[in-house]
Order: structure tokens, then sequence, then C-alpha cells
């Protein structure tokens, strides 16, 4: 019986098709069509040595995009560039016109769903730890602290959670064309791209009860950040196919840098490694007892006779308690160190968590930090500028005094036309300073960021430099910015938390992460919509 009333309504469906026309038909169609499955691996161990959590990635062919974006196929360091301005051209009409979506990876990657409207006080933890404390952990253990990385068709974003996961995405419409899952720790930077091939660092950015012994001890050298694994992994950029991976002595939170087939990372081991981009093959070494990179993403400076030097911070725990560290790019060995000049004192892990910027053309090297700490809890927010071929020290600047942020405590430097445009996170204020003096041109409080210390402050990430506009993300807001003069033109609400996030603009198209789990895509023209008088 039931038989024959499924061929009835077989029969039914075709016939009602006929009088219906050709829609109907198509519709029917649709609907029988088998759904694409996707193409799933998992990895265990790589190298005869095991994985700590079972390495998983789905693959979904048929959610990437036939059309060329224009992107750029290299993404060498933090934040796009050495100069750290993430904004792009692009030659895909639906890219220039600004496309619309949202969606919450670290819900795919097991995290909660938290709408970008919750209240700071339904955070995880917040009614124990009060507010300002949940935002930071939320942004440590569940979200995207940095923003994202374009390239080879695809949007690439890290999340923390799960412990650690990765997504490329279709830049379009934002869906998933392969993410992996199972990650030995967190994952909370850029994902670097070279080659057809994307890097994702991962580690955690606690101490265990050992590290505080050889601290009391002053056994400085034994000390490493990281209570999790550290690891570097290598992916195929197009499929997600695992290429290679290894583990780091500490934490590996920095994104590393890539330069002419080489890869250099560094680690809360104090480890400085290259390794042949393409293999993994250890090409050298560089260990630097008692110090330690906390966030201090990988940069390069390329010498005139066309060798490369690679830049990053680390936090010591001896005086002058922070440096900045180039190495040479084919050796190894040690190149410079730079340091505030005494008095001042980097404070904490502040030189350790900035990435430095690089301008390429002038030669110099920038990074802030927070100094001179005070017992009533307030430092100083300090810009330094050194000369990329021997690390003299160029000029430093002090931006202001304020109460010590918490976590990551400096802001991410980003060069633009001889001129240096970064935040001060205890003083809520963006700031242009002049690149070869180190002058203040302006400075410029932007209203709706809490301060400390009942707030994390900000703003942390680099600005974007675009249409003659500088777009700044902080708080739950995106600034727009007159980089002449600093007047605010905008205070776009997103919502959530922007961590060290830099506003990606391709074309009229802007990408943002957020603490909450989220990423972002909203047209330009939503988020100020004067700015192509300005262009």
């Amino acid at each position: 019986m039931r038989k024959l009333i499924f061929v009835i309504a077989l029969v039914s469906v075709f016939l009602v098709g006929t009088f219906a026309g050709t829609p109907m038909v198509q519709f029917f169609s649709q609907v029988i069509m088998p759904i694409p499955q996707p193409v799933v691996r998992t990895y265990d161990m790589y190298n005869t040595t095991y994985f700590p959590y079972e390495v998983k990635v789905t693959y979904y062919p048929g959610n990437a995009t036939s059309q060329n974006l224009g992107l750029p196929s290299y993404w060498g360091v933090t934040n796009g560039g050495q100069s750290h301005n993430a904004a792009f051209t692009t030659t895909c009409t639906l890219l220039t016109q600004g496309v619309v979506w949202q969606q919450d990876f670290a819900h795919m990657a097991g995290a909660a769903l938290i709408p970008m409207t919750a209240p700071q006080n339904m955070l995880p933890g917040a009614s124990v730890m009060g507010t300002r404390s949940a935002l930071v952990m939320l942004t440590q253990m569940v979200g995207e602290p940095l923003g994202v990385t374009m390239a080879d068709n695809l949007l690439f974003v890290e999340e923390d959670s799960g412990p650690g996961s990765i997504f490329a995405v279709n830049p379009l419409n934002g869906q998933v064309v392969w993410y992996a899952t199972g990650l030995a720790s967190y994952a909370m930077n850029n994902p670097i791209v070279y080659d057809g091939i994307v890097y994702v660092t991962v580690g955690d950015v606690g101490f265990n009860f050992a590290n505080f012994v050889h601290y009391e001890k002053g056994q400085f050298s034994s000390i490493h950040r990281g209570m999790a694994y550290g690891a570097i992994y290598a992916f195929n950029a197009t499929d997600g196919e695992l290429l290679w991976m290894k583990f780091t002595m500490g934490e590996a939170m920095p994104a590393p840098a890539v330069y002419n087939g080489i890869l250099a990372y560094s680690d809360g081991g104090g480890e400085f490694m290259g390794v042949n981009a393409t293999t993994g093959q250890v090409l050298w070494q560089d260990m630097m007892p008692g110090l330690f990179d906390s966030m201090s993403s990988v940069n390069y400076y390329v010498l005139p006779n066309g060798t490369p030097i690679f830049i990053a911070g680390f936090t010591s725990l001896t005086e002058p308690y922070g440096l900045l560290v180039a190495v040479n790019g084919m050796t190894g060995k040690e190149v410079w160190n730079a340091s505030l000049p005494a008095p001042n004192k980097p404070f904490n892990t502040g030189m350790g968590d900035v990435p430095p910027a690089v301008d390429q053309q002038m030669g110099i090297v920038v990074q802030s930090t927070v100094a001179n700490a005070e017992p009533n809890g307030t430092v100083d927010t300090m810009v330094l500028a050194v000369n990329a071929t021997n690390g003299h020290v160029l000029w430093v600047t002090n931006l202001g005094r304020g109460y010590t942020p918490p976590a990551f405590k400096g802001a991410v430097p980003m060069i633009y036309n001889d001129t240096v445009y970064v935040g001060a996170p205890s003083l809520g204020k963006e700031f242009a300073l002049n690149l070869m003096t180190g002058q203040i041109e302006w400075q410029t409080r932007l209203n709706g960021i809490g301060l400390p210390p009942s707030a994390p402050g900000g703003p942390r990430g680099g600005a974007t430099y675009y249409e003659n506009l500088l777009w700044v993300a902080g708080g739950p807001y995106v600034y727009v910015i007159n980089p002449h003069d600093g007047e605010v033109l905008q205070q776009y609400y997103v919502g959530g938390r922007f961590g060290i996030v830099n506003p990606v603009i391709v074309g009229s198209t802007m990408y943002l992460t957020n603490s909450y789990g989220w990423v972002v895509a909203v047209p330009l023209y939503q988020v100020f919509p004067d700015y192509t008088l300005y262009a």
C-alpha cells in the first residue's frame, strides 16, 4: 500500500511539473541531486612522532570560487607585509563593490556560539573574574586574537577554539573550503602563505610551576613559556593536506616570516629557527637562553647584498628585560640586538609581544613597548626605531603614561608614507609619528574604548591605510580617521571585541575577526558612506 502511495505521489509530481512548466521540474531535480561529500583526512603522527590530538582536515571542493580574485599569492609576515599595511587592490568586481557576510567559525571548531551583541557580563567566567579579565581570557582561548590572511584566492583565519584550528574560506560568501581541527594548542595569529603552503603556529600563554621555581633560583635559561605543546604546521593552501609539522621548545604563538624559501620562527623557549619552507628541513637554529618570544611575530629586512635578516622581539628575564633580535637569514647567526636606551626599561612582555614593522626602503625597524613601570601600576608607552642594518637606535618617543594593560601590552605599528601609525592601549589613543624623527604629528583619543584597570584598553591591532583614510579596530568599533590630522570621521559599531585585530581591506570590502569567534565581511560604504570622497 505504501509503495502504491509513493508511486502515485511520484507520478503526480511529474504531471504537475508537466502542466506547471520547467520551474517545477527543475525544483524536483534539485531535491533529488546528491549532496557533494567532503574529503576528510586524519593525521595521528608525522615523521615517527605522534600528535597529542588527531588532526582532522575536512575539504569541501565545491565551495571554492572559480573566479580569479586577484589576491596576492604571498603573505610573508603577519598583517601581510613588512610595513603591516593590510590593504590590497583586486580585479574582482564583487570585492570592488563590497561583499557582506559573517560567520562564527569558532562554533564550527567546538566553541559556544556567542552573539556579538552579547553583553560583557554574560561572557564565560565574567561573574567570577569580572568583565575585564573575561574579555582577555576569551581572546586568548576562544576567538580570533589577530586578523585574517588573504592569499591564493582564499581567506585564512586561525581559531583558538578546540584547542586550535585553521579555516580556509571563500572570501565572496564565507563558505568553508577546508578546515583543520585538533592542532596541538591554541592558534592565535595570522597564517602565513608562501608558494601554495599555509603555515600555522600554535601555543599558549601559560607558565607551569617549575618555571616559577627556576625564576626564584635565578635559573633563567631554564624558563620556557607555554604549558601545553608548541608547534608549527604546514598545510597545502588549496585543500588542507598536511605537508609537514614540527614541535617547538615552548609556545609558538608568534607568526613566522618567510622570504626566498626560508621560513623563520621563534618561540617561548628562546629558539630562533630557520627551515626550508617547502620541506621543513632545519637550516639553522639560534638558541637564546633566558629569552622568550611571546607574540612578537617575525619580520624581515633584506640587506643591500640580498641577504635577508629576520627580526623578532623577545622578553628577557634579566636587564634590559626586552630585546629586538636580528639574525642572518642564511646562517642564523645574530646580526644585532637592540633595546630601549637607559634610563628607560622595557616592562613585562612588552617588547616580546609586539611584532616589529619594517620600512624596507628607508631601512628602519619600528617597535612599541611598555616601559618604566611604577608601583602604582602605571607605565609609559614607548616607540623605538632602529637602523635595520646594524640595530643602532635612531629615536625613542614616549607616547604617555597610563595604567598597565593586561595581556598584549603594546600595539602593532604600521608604516605608510614615512609615517608610523600606532596605538597605545593604556591610553586608548591612536598616534601618528614621523618615521625619520619620531616626532608626534597627532594623537587622538578613541571614544568607546574603556581604559585599564576597568577594561582591557586598546587599540592593539595595526591600522590600515586605504583610500587616503586610516581604518582602526578597537573595542567593539571600527574607527575611520583622517590620517593627516587625526580627526575621527566615523565610529562604526560592529560588536564583540577586537583584540590585536587589523582591518584587512580588499577592493571595497573589509574583513574583521573578533574575540567572540566571528569573521565579518563588510563593505567600506557601510562602515563610512562618504569614504569615496577622500580617495
